[in-house]
């Protein structure tokens, strides 16, 4: 009973060393929750009043989703609870940095132990009453306007979880701060380190993968970092945010809430530890242990020294050399410094030579290692036998893509879950063409990305380039074209099991044409869309260009999109059933006007080698004389039926185009513009007065070349 007491008599004594921290904990908290809440609640009140919700339930739901977003997942809470945190933590142990503090606080007869206690668990009282403090304010906020629900609540109650285990992270990390430093400088530099280190260096390696590695990839594995909880809350946060419930977003936020609880339980203990190996004479000093010194330089400097050097290297238009003479005189100077902020002494400079010897033979060992790629990252192959599956992206194919909770996602996200080929092979053999490839002689370059999920359970994300025009890089791609594991990862519309719920609109264009086809052929369009998909492979997708869409619009406003080609037969039959089929090319007597536009970029390729060249000065002397720059492009307008019945017949609407095909075969030194008349019965697109399309190459009529030609004059 005494001990009991005693820890609260202790506390009430602390608590009143501290009243200015409970002052800026409860005030800002308080008005953090009580300035969001009114602010989203009036926003919906004056949308409301502008006539922005047609029904009463309408306006309730928007109000309590504006109080979800100001008492939930707020992104205006974490820069506070994250100063909360350093401030409190910081505060607490304050007398450690004051040599007489130290000596007063000691020789009262209270164990070490206890003191730690006292202070720390004062600082969780004094965040926990303030978080809670600005909670209720809000809600009575909400409460009052009508904008509470159980959702409200659920959310508010998730958040405040989240919150208060991001606050112990960063309160944690700001004792350890102060137990091994001994001024409030460096603490809180030490602070700033620990929080950022490894986001930042992270970022770093990263960065030097993809200035030096031809085969990085980040499509479908980011190297993200593991503890550190800012990027966690970053990342993650939008996505929490945007659950459709409480129950989804606590399916996101909770795994990464129990690894910040074993992060913080971590930090305390080194924290608490410190603590009782900290000697007391270390108040005033700049780190309380002396072997820590050399250790805390290495770090800091080499990342660093590649930020410094990395300024230099983009301010000096990709300049290698000034990198690497950046880097080092970053590493330099900052060895330098810190040996200066230890003892506070200008002329401690360059002491312990051999501690910033090792940091720059450090900094020019990791430069090395990615510069001539000595651990073999662009030469990485898996042996086949070691590879489970893989999913592989060709760089030509986009639609939307969403999640089970209708929530839009990207792309690679989709392959990466959906696409497992096991028909390792044609993978394997494509990548070993595109190692003994030679760049310069390569047709068209394409960047190809692969995923290796090998069997001891690690992945390796690459990025080939290949040769679209090679006959072999052809070949291999129709065999991994032609598998029911590639065509599942790449077209959600084969294996999404809800395509047919919720279309509230059908419809075939082919560029202008918008033909729109009853709801209840959904499933009719799909099954023939599948039966002309066994024909897909690269050849089809590379050699032809689809002939138009079929849009399956949702009342979630998300869309789906099922390209066709002119030998899809099954799928064309149908579409002519409806009535919706119309072929790419186009009647002459629907047509008011086509514009032809020749960019002449022969002329100006010409005169960017003879005046300019290609050195970055160039790019400002062509600025600083713009006035006298020559533009070579000339348009013309046909009106009579004959002529545009010659063109029509060579030209094709990109608006469908896919990226197999794009620019292939197409003349990029014309664009064609093509008006339709007002009283065509033609189903073009109302809401456009014109579209775009280009020339097939090699295709475009005598008259309009020579209609088109530049001339001085002109």
């Amino acid at each position: 009973m005494t001990s009991k007491n005693s820890f609260w008599a202790s506390s009430r004594e602390n608590h009143k060393r501290r009243i200015w921290v409970w002052i800026v904990a409860v005030l800002s908290q308080l008005l953090v929750y009580g300035g969001m809440t009114t602010i989203y609640l009036s926003r919906i009140r004056g949308v409301y009043a502008d006539g922005g919700f047609k029904t009463p339930e309408g306006f309730k739901e928007g109000m309590c989703r504006a109080a979800q977003d100001a008492l939930g997942f707020s992104d205006n809470l974490y820069p506070i609870i994250f100063v909360l945190a350093a401030v409190i933590g910081m505060q607490g142990f304050s007398y450690l940095f004051d040599k007489r503090k130290v000596d007063m606080y000691h020789s009262v007869p209270v164990s070490k132990n206890r003191r730690f206690a006292v202070i720390y668990v004062n600082g969780l009282m004094i965040y926990l009453t303030a978080n809670l403090s600005g909670l209720i304010l809000g809600m009575l906020i909400s409460t009052a306007q009508n904008a509470v629900n159980g959702e409200v609540f659920a959310e508010a109650g998730l958040a405040f979880v989240w919150n208060f285990f991001f606050f112990l992270v960063f309160y944690h990390t700001m004792i350890l701060a102060v137990m091994l430093t001994g001024n409030r400088f460096v603490t809180g530099a030490l602070f700033l380190m620990f929080a950022l280190y490894e986001f930042v260096v992270s970022d770093m390696f990263e960065g030097l993968k993809g200035m030096y590695f031809d085969a990085y990839s980040a499509r479908y594995l980011q190297e993200e970092p593991k503890f550190s909880t800012f990027y966690d809350c970053i990342m993650n946060i939008w996505q929490i945010k945007n659950a459709p419930d409480a129950a989804a977003a606590a399916k996101i936020a909770m795994p990464l809430v129990a690894k910040w609880i074993g992060i913080a339980a971590v930090l305390l203990a080194l924290g608490w530890y410190a603590y009782k190996k900290r000697p007391s004479e270390t108040a005033g000093k700049a780190v309380a242990h002396h072997f820590l010194e050399p250790i805390l330089k290495v770090m800091v400097a080499i990342p660093a020294s590649f930020l410094v050097g990395r300024i230099v290297y983009d301010t000096s238009y990709q300049n290698e050399t000034l990198l690497v003479v950046g880097m080092l005189a970053g590493g330099v100077i900052l060895c330098a410094a810190m040996e200066v902020l230890y003892d506070f002494d200008i002329r401690s400079l360059f002491r312990h030579l051999l501690s910033s010897g090792i940091a720059l033979v450090a900094i020019m060992a990791i430069f090395c290692i990615f510069k001539w790629d000595l651990f073999g990252y662009d030469s990485y192959i898996p042996a086949q036998n070691k590879v489970e599956s893989i999913a592989i992206s060709a760089d030509g194919y986009y639609d939307s893509y969403w999640d089970e909770n209708r929530q839009y996602i990207e792309q690679s996200e989709f392959e990466k879950d959906h696409m497992f080929i096991t028909d390792i092979s044609p993978v394997l053999e494509l990548a070993e063409l595109a190692r003994q490839a030679d760049p310069e002689k390569m047709g068209e370059n394409r960047s190809v990305y692969i995923l290796y999920r090998l069997k001891s359970g690690m992945q390796k994300d690459r990025r080939i380039q290949v040769d679209y025009d090679d006959p072999a890089t052809e070949k291999l791609l129709n065999r991994i074209f032609a598998t029911d594991a590639y065509q599942k990862g790449v077209f959600q519309g084969m294996t999404d099991p809800d395509l047919l719920e919720g279309v509230t609109r059908i419809q075939y264009t082919n560029g202008p044409a918008r033909a729109v086809m009853p709801v209840e052929e959904a499933g009719r369009l799909r099954d023939a869309w599948l039966k002309d998909m066994e024909q897909f492979d690269f050849t089809l997708v590379r050699h032809n260009r689809p002939c138009g869409f079929i849009d399956f619009e949702y009342k979630d406003y998300n869309r789906r999109q099922f390209f066709v080609y002119d030998s899809f037969e099954y799928t064309i039959t149908e579409l002519k059933k409806l009535g919706a089929y119309y072929p790419m090319e186009l009647d002459a007597a629907d047509i008011e006007s086509v514009t032809v536009t020749c960019f002449h970029n022969e002329l100006t390729e010409q005169d960017n080698a003879v005046n300019y060249g290609v050195h970055p000065r160039a790019v400002a002397t062509r600025e600083a004389e713009y006035g006298d720059y020559t533009d070579y492009t000339v348009s013309e307008t046909f009106y009579d039926e004959e002529q545009i019945a010659q063109i029509l017949p060579h030209i094709y609407c990109t608006r469908v185009d896919t990226l197999w095909s794009r620019y292939k075969d197409l003349d990029e030194n014309y664009s064609v513009e093509v008006v339709f008349k007002r009283n065509t019965t033609y189903p073009y697109d109302r809401e456009s007065y014109y579209f775009t399309y280009a020339f097939y190459a090699e295709r475009v009529p005598e008259f309009v070349a020579e209609a088109t030609a530049y001339s001085e004059e002109r």
